[in-house]
């Protein structure tokens, strides 16, 4: 059973490698599984499927590939160097199972991250994907350049990692399963099949292994099927190019998880470590009534460009709901989708409005309680909300409409954050005034500014700064209160709380510098790796030189990096979350 897992990893891995590629064949007119044939495994009835029909373009994929290159390079000389100090330590083969396998993976990868050498693997770039549920077990079939050559890539691997993971059978066409079968303990398997143009992989109950395995092989096809028609719908109506899209119904999902007839019902129930009675059909219905409020989520590519990589993701919810959720949010400006500064961040909703949809969504459950068993903790949740929130709020809690940060530089070090940031926060409240009089009443030294809005910034005193040295200034608006940080930030100040207020609907947005996170991460993490440092008896080799690689491909990546920008927004079809990534 160890060999068996230590072959999953092997083969997850390189597929892993493999998925870095985003494309298929061309679409056609036609109504059907388009370029795409791997659609035409994808039953009917699937609760969820994502997959793209068309290819991206050969100049994107050639643009991407060139600005890889130096990562792939700088990985490829880690590896290397990696190796060489596993050979030169002893021989490999007197190593534990892992370390066997780390080797060999290496040994395999030496030389080819590149396209030309994942293509010598079996690995197309340019390979049909498809990911869908059977019922609501996971099944994935990535195309193939070259079948044969996987498979002895495969091979070559586990040979050296003297890992025997032998291939079964079912009608002629071969396959590897993982699984616990032999003790009962997991009522599901890792199935792993490298076919004709493709692989498939899939998690799959073993009840039902014989009734599944035709499908999965690709010897019986699913007697009719919509893929194809319902993603190019998709498409169509939300505007997203046909590099990838996918959809989830929420309803169908839950009854593959439930139903005691499903696939999941019968695993579970075959299972002798899972005890309990199935769901009662009035279980069923008030876990169907929840996920009514959110009956379909769906995500899609909306732009690729040579720099850009842009998509959406969607949470469906009824019209009441949706209106209600519009209301709550706070007319404040968003972040600058042409952004050049390093963090930008942006909060709007109304508290106190906030606090009247819970009581109301609160009080609903109290008056009406779930009776399904398993649901009682929302009832004993839904009076404690009630308990918690029906206190006086704080008036600056009910004045609160939102929060902004921009920060203009901030230098990674360990001093605190006001010696290396320079740049300016807004907090947008319904009486800015008031919250200013209130905290001028508190505390004396902030009695003598005279902060008016529309007036210029006033310097703060510096004994109201908490770092000596650092030059601090506020100023007010009609609706917030801001605060500059650093020398000259207090000359826009004025703009920035004045900026004109986001797009409808939209209630939080973030953009910044992924070079500048990337440096920050990479700080943060010497940090608790200083903090928590695992003895060096603790650690493996294999694990060193895999931290080792992670980083020099994390500091390559920094020369390609460019901004993530994110925006959620509640609109009356549901929520809608856009993330947008750009490339130097």
């Amino acid at each position: 059973m160890t060999h068996l897992r230590i072959f999953t990893l092997t083969l997850a891995t390189l597929l892993m490698l493999a998925a870095c590629g985003k494309s298929d064949e061309q679409v056609s007119a036609v109504p059907d599984n388009g370029g795409n044939d791997l659609l035409a495994f994808v039953p009917a009835d699937t609760p969820y499927v994502a997959a793209n029909l068309e290819p991206i373009p050969e100049d994107v994929l050639d643009s991407y590939l060139a600005k890889a290159q130096p990562v792939l390079e700088t990985m490829q000389e880690q590896l290397s160097q990696a190796r060489a100090r596993i050979e030169s330590a002893g021989n490999p083969g007197n190593a534990d199972p892992a370390e066997k396998l780390a080797h060999a993976l290496m040994s395999e990868l030496d030389g080819k991250l590149n396209r030309a050498g994942m293509e010598s693997m079996g690995f197309d770039l340019r390979a049909n994907q498809v990911i869908y549920g059977v019922g609501a077990f996971p099944v994935v079939r990535l195309g193939l350049s070259d079948s044969a050559a996987l498979r002895a890539t495969v091979l070559r691997v586990l040979e050296q990692a003297d890992v025997t993971a032998p291939e079964q059978e079912y009608q002629g066409v071969s396959y590897w399963k993982v699984s616990d079968d032999d003790t009962g303990e997991v009522p599901v398997g890792f199935y792993i099949s490298i076919l004709e143009d493709h692989v498939a992989i899939g998690v799959l109950p073993l009840v039902a292994e014989t009734e599944l395995l035709p499908a999965f092989l690709g010897l019986q096809m699913p007697a009719g099927n919509d893929a194809h028609a319902r993603l190019a719908e998709l498409n169509k109506i939300h505007d997203y190019t046909p590099y990838g899209s996918g959809i989830l119904n929420t309803h169908d999902l839950i009854d593959a998880l439930v139903q005691p007839d499903s696939l999941a019902g019968r695993a579970m129930a075959s299972s002798a470590h899972v005890s309990g009675e199935p769901l009662t059909p009035e279980c069923i219905s008030e876990i169907h009534g929840m996920a009514d409020n959110a009956p379909r989520m769906t995500l899609g590519v909306q732009d690729l460009t040579e720099h850009t990589v842009a998509m959406q993701y969607r949470v469906e919810a009824p019209e009441s709901l949706s209106g209600q959720l519009m209301s709550l949010v706070s007319e404040i400006p968003m972040v600058d989708a042409l952004s050049d500064k390093v963090v930008e961040f942006a909060f709007g909703l109304k508290f106190g409005p906030v606090r009247d949809f819970l009581i109301e969504k609160a009080t609903a459950i109290s008056n009406n309680p779930y009776q399904c068993e398993h649901l009682a903790e929302f009832n004993l949740k839904a009076t404690e909300v009630l308990t918690q929130l029906n206190q006086p709020m704080p008036p600056f809690l009910n004045n609160f409409r939102g929060i902004r940060v921009s920060v203009t530089e901030f230098i990674a070090g360990r001093q605190s954050l006001q010696e290396n940031a320079r740049g300016q926060l807004a907090l947008h409240v319904e009486q800015p005034q008031m919250l200013v009089g209130m905290a001028q009443m508190m505390v004396p030294d902030l009695s003598e500014l005279a902060i008016t809005p529309g007036d210029p910034p006033v310097r703060l005193p510096e004994n109201m700064v908490p770092t000596p040295g650092v030059t601090a200034y506020a100023a007010m608006s009609s609706d917030a209160i801001g605060i500059a940080l650093g020398e000259g930030e207090e000359e826009s100040l004025p703009g920035f709380l004045e900026e004109d207020k986001g797009p409808e609907g939209m209630f939080m947005s973030a953009s910044y510098d992924m070079g500048a996170y990337l440096d920050y991460k990479e700080l943060f993490s010497d940090q608790v790796t200083t903090a928590y440092n695992v003895p060096e008896a603790e650690r493996s080799a294999h694990d060193e030189k895999a931290g080792e690689i992670q980083e020099a491909a994390a500091k390559a990546l920094r020369d390609i990096a460019d901004r993530n920008t994110s925006t959620l927004s509640f609109t009356p079809k549901g929520l809608v979350i856009d993330n947008r990534v750009s490339f130097k």
